[in-house]
């Protein structure tokens, strides 16, 4: 099939997607609404994929423009014939496409879309239903993208949900380079590797860490990423005693694959995201069999089952996760038991060299019901 692969920016998320509609065997056309100069993903695309050449995806998105790229899209759209478009995010690329009036169309949740954008934005819920609405299938990574994009007006029959996956034969256990280097034996690392944006809790992280590093001097802090809230964080650090500021290592944004030396490296993998859906960094603390300490968040729920397969704090709560992460510092043989039972689960449901596949399958569904829906004169709402 050919595929054209519409998306926001170029990030680690759309290089996995372009890389896995290659390996499927699809002929890959990529089309990129825009680009902030954020260097989100510092891979080169993959192999094969073919970059579609427009005036658009250069510079910061400017929605007075977006009846010209409508417009420029439906061009792109009528020369390169794809059998699918696949799109996402949700409230703008694939509304651009439900605009563009163009079938058969894939619209995918990236999970902040569907779980946070929605929420605080009315005009943002408007054209998320619109896209929903329009398109022909769904891709969501989680259950709970589904039951709210069913909320406003998608066709629970017409979802493929599957976890976007890791690959449990590279993340596996194993020894790290970078140990020696942050600590010691017996030292307790935290390691967070979440955007320092506000929908990630990177803010929770950190004030928790304080609060724990005060009663044990064990704890140190990893954070690899960086963001718009970096100096913020740093500000909030700087409060703390030279003692404790010390043991916080701003790492910044990594190459995907140095990070796994760092997840080995790892005593505790954390996160206090706000809004996820099947985060790609927690399967990945997972299958290392690092123990994970997260929010309660329904995408992380899915996964981490309290006291089994990692533990759960109340979202927001920087007192609670604080004293969660004294009590995985007392009880490290617990520990070990629930990342036993993590990589398990990980083998067993987020294997992604399996689940790509799936890809094929939601493409071909697409085709179908729209050319049913063409067939009966009728429209994907």
């Amino acid at each position: 099939m050919k595929i054209l692969f519409f998306s926001r920016d170029y990030t680690p998320h759309d290089y996995r997607f372009l890389k896995a509609i290659v390996e499927n065997g699809h002929e890959c056309h990529y089309l990129r609404l825009e680009d902030r100069g954020q260097r989100l993903e510092l891979r080169d695309i993959p192999d094969l994929v073919q970059v579609v050449d427009w005036r658009w995806g250069k510079a910061p998105r400017d929605p007075r423009q977006d009846a010209e790229v409508i417009a420029d899209l439906q061009e792109v759209f009528s020369e390169l014939q794809p059998d699918v478009i696949h799109s996402g995010p949700l409230p703008d690329v694939s509304w651009l496409v439900a605009q563009a009036e163009l079938h058969p169309h894939v619209a995918m949740s990236w999970g902040f879309d569907l779980l946070r954008d929605i929420e605080v934005d009315p005009e943002m819920k408007r054209t998320t239903a619109v896209a929903l609405q329009q398109a022909d299938w769904f891709l969501g990574d989680c259950y709970v993208e589904r039951d709210t994009a069913a909320e406003l007006g998608l066709d629970p029959a017409h979802t493929t949900i599957f976890p976007w996956g890791i690959d449990p034969r590279r993340m596996a256990p194993g020894a790290s380079h970078v140990r020696a280097e942050l600590a010691g034996p017996d030292d307790f690392i935290l390691l967070s590797l979440r955007t320092m944006e506000p929908n990630y809790g990177v803010e929770t992280v950190v004030r928790a860490f304080l609060t724990a590093a005060q009663k044990s001097e064990k704890i140190k802090l990893a954070l690899l990423g960086d963001g718009s809230q970096l100096e913020m964080l740093k500000a909030i650090a700087d409060s703390a005693p030279a003692s404790i500021q010390e043991r916080i290592f701003w790492l910044g944004r990594k190459k995907n694959e140095e990070l796994i030396d760092y997840f080995r490296a790892a005593d505790l993998y954390v996160s206090a995201s706000i809004v996820d859906g099947s985060s790609v960094s927690l399967l990945e603390a997972m299958a290392c069999e690092v123990p994970v300490l997260v929010s309660a968040i329904p995408g992380n729920q899915e996964w981490v089952e309290d006291g089994k397969t990692g533990l759960l704090f109340e979202t927001g709560n920087a007192d609670m996760l604080a004293e969660k992460i004294l009590d995985c510092v007392s009880d490290r043989e617990k520990l070990k038991e629930l990342s036993r039972s993590a990589r398990t689960l990980i083998e067993e449901k987020a294997d992604w060299e399996k689940n790509k596949f799936l890809l094929t399958t939601a493409y071909g569904q697409a085709i179908a019901l729209a050319a049913q829906r063409r067939d009966q004169g009728i429209s994907a709402a």
